[in-house]
């Protein structure tokens, strides 16, 4: 199951909801376990795991705007996560000239990861499908 969450409405939460019809809580259920980018795809990708059940977030046309990771520390628990504006010239966007949206993502231990991208997807599977 897929789900679009690129027009999510500005600070709205994306920890938790539903993909189709299935609940999922990121901050409480899942485990963060992989952070991939390819700035040849420009696509960043987060995987999380439970039990039972994989998410994996897709940023696609996506660039770093900001990134904070400890490597000692671990990321595993993911504690915000939506859609934001930005500053450019002294005002606030939601949205590049290139129609990206600006999305903040944030972990234990001040880690954090900001991103523009045109397009975000959250895929909800069977872990073993």
């Amino acid at each position: 199951m897929k789900k679009d969450v690129t027009h999510a409405a500005l600070f709205d939460t994306l920890l938790s909801g539903e993909i189709g019809d299935r609940y999922y809580d990121l901050h409480n259920d899942f485990e963060c376990i992989r952070i991939t980018y390819s700035l040849m795809e420009k696509k960043l990708e987060l995987r999380f795991t439970n039990d039972d059940d994989r998410i994996v977030i897709t940023f696609l046309d996506a660039r770093m705007a900001g990134c904070n990771l400890h490597p000692v520390q671990p990321r595993s628990i993911i504690n915000l996560f939506h859609r934001g504006h930005f500053e450019m010239n002294n005002n606030y966007h939601e949205m590049t000239s290139k129609g990206e949206y600006y999305y903040c993502l944030s972990f234990s231990e001040d880690d954090k990861l900001e991103v523009f991208a045109r397009q975000v997807v959250m895929e909800m599977k069977k872990l073993n499908s």
